[in-house]
């Protein structure tokens, strides 16, 4: 079933494809693999992480999967939960 969904999800994209939309799927795939580097260097599961922020594992399992639209207070919640910055936004002279 795994490989029908993923064809769905591979043709969507064609049919679909946009300069926002490419651009989202590359930043959540690199906010994923940040995190996932970030467990492998604690030696967690995305278990742990999920108990660490009071989250089922299925909920973050899912923001793991790449595909799942990540708000930032679930960004920021992981950034606390791991200790780490997932999105860096350079401050402006009004925001200093």
């Amino acid at each position: 079933m795994e490989a029908k969904e993923n064809q769905i999800i591979s043709n969507w994209l064609k049919e679909n494809s946009s300069p926002e939309i490419d651009r989202f799927i590359e930043k959540n795939l690199d906010i994923t693999e940040k995190v996932r580097q970030a467990l492998e260097s604690k030696g967690w599961k995305s278990q742990d992480l999920a108990k660490e922020m009071g989250k089922k594992p299925s909920e973050v399992s899912k923001w793991l999967s790449g595909t799942h639209n990540l708000t930032l207070k679930s960004i920021i919640k992981m950034e606390q939960a791991l200790g780490i910055d997932l999105v860096v936004v350079n401050k402006t002279e009004s925001n200093e």
